[in-house]
């Protein structure tokens, strides 16, 4: 990390001062990754990398521009400047177009550990190389990823808002596959302080779904219960969390217009099963994020409740045109459960289909939110209560609404990475039943 707190507001300050538009708006961004890759069970790569980056928007009225450095030194800064002024007079008027906000107060984030902003090279190599053992041990072929990223965000503006906010996280995902490709695992961990890393369990779960998986029988396609492991699950519900507009609502173009007639309000109205439950709350410790968005303060926010749906988030433009306040959108995603161990979970359901995660997730239908994709990794029969053996992988189509709908029971949350979005996700597996498995994949 190269600016300090103090370096950063002296240089929001410097910049600011060089601009004669009516208003400005600064994002100053200082990141330092450290990655760490391997495949076939040996490392194929580290690096570390240090950037930082500075986005300008000026503007005339309703005329503006914007740019993006990457020095600061001052002919750079002044160069800048001059040029997205030039731009921003030259541009056409946007009518939706607003001044930057106002100053307002901010919680302390809980996003930031020193013990993960110190983690070197050779520790990530250590915390790695036992689960490349038991990989190799247990005869399996293994490739992981590790990233440690530390970050500090910026944004200060015209109106004299200056909001400085650090985080940091580490995220570690690690595929198994047998040696003859017959069976393969995958499990991954997310966490913010570097005291909660451990990568045991992670490979451990990985390497034995590597080998329960092995030589997979066709199952016939069709709706059926699953039990959707964590993963599989914050994929799904975070392409639903991104389609709680009032706006796109407002105007027709949301999935909620389905579910409610002519000119009704969702909010307020059960549309979901009993079950569903939707939260998101910046200083939630399994999970935390930054506690503002684009200069709105963020607050612990229920968006679902027993099913019921009880806000929607409101740009401030569409805020100001229908006269209600702004309600900036989710930075975390929570899924209370009901803190059933996976044994329980997996000992209701008579006959079904365990996933692990799903993978290449495409929207379909945007009017009922239906996306398709694949499931991968550790796909199992569930008969009994009980898991009776490995699968071919299916392609899917279902919606996220659906699945809301139709649950049955949860598990205890963990946090885990997934393939369709970096927030933060704090979400339990779920027993759902009538999922759609469309059809059966030879992929492995």
């Amino acid at each position: 990390m190269g600016m300090t707190k103090a370096e950063t507001e002296s240089l929001s300050a410097k910049i600011l001062g060089l601009v004669k538009a009516d208003d400005a708006e600064l994002w100053i961004s200082d990141n330092e990754d450290l990655q760490l890759r391997y495949a076939n069970n040996d490392i194929t790569s580290n690096g570390l990398i240090d950037r930082a980056s500075v986005s300008l928007s000026v503007s005339y009225g309703k005329r503006s521009a914007s740019i993006s450095i990457n020095q600061t030194d001052d002919a750079t800064l002044r160069a800048a400047v001059e040029k997205v002024q030039a731009m921003a007079k030259l541009a056409p008027e946007d009518p939706e177009h607003l001044p930057p906000v106002e100053p307002a107060t901010y919680a302390e984030p809980l996003t930031f550990s020193e013990a993960t902003a110190a983690m070197s090279p050779e520790e990530a190599l250590a915390r790695v190389r036992p689960v490349i053992e038991k990989a190799r041990a247990a005869g399996v072929d293994s490739a992981g990823y590790l990233q440690r990223s530390v970050s500090a965000s910026t944004l200060a503006n015209s109106r004299g808002l200056f909001v400085y906010q650090r985080s940091t996280d580490i995220g570690f995902s690690l595929t198994a596959r047998t040696a003859e490709g017959r069976g393969s695992g995958w499990a991954s961990t997310q966490v913010t302080d570097a005291g909660d890393f451990d990568l045991i369990p992670v490979g451990e779960r990985a390497i034995d779904k590597a080998l329960a998986s092995r030589n997979a029988e066709e199952r016939a396609p069709g709706r059926t219960t699953v039990v959707l492991e964590a993963a599989a699950v914050r994929d799904l519900i975070s392409l639903l969390s991104w389609n709680l507009d009032r706006r796109d609502f407002d105007e027709g173009r949301s999935f909620l217009n389905s579910l409610v007639g002519e000119g009704e309000d969702p909010i307020g109205k059960a549309l979901l099963g009993s079950k569903a439950n939707l939260i998101s709350d910046p200083l939630y410790q399994p999970a935390p994020c930054g506690t503002h968005s684009h200069g709105l303060p963020l607050a612990r926010k229920t968006w679902i409740e027993n099913g019921v749906l009880k806000d929607l988030y409101v740009s401030r433009y569409w805020a100001q045109k229908k006269g209600i306040a702004p309600q900036p959108g989710p930075g975390n995603l929570i899924i209370p459960g009901e803190g059933k161990s996976m044994e329980e979970l997996i000992g209701q359901v008579e006959d079904g289909v365990l996933i692990t995660r799903l993978w290449y997730l495409r929207m379909v239908q945007p009017q009922t939110l239906l996306y398709t994709g694949l499931t991968r990794d550790g796909t199992f029969a569930i008969r009994n209560g009980e898991i009776a053996n490995p699968v071919k992988n299916f392609r899917f189509n279902e919606s996220p609404v659906n699945v809301l709908k139709n649950i049955v029971s949860s598990g205890q949350p963990v946090r885990v990475l997934g393939s369709e979005s970096d927030m933060p996700c704090h979400v339990p597996p779920l027993v759902v039943s009538d999922f759609n498995l469309s059809s059966v994949s030879d992929a492995s």
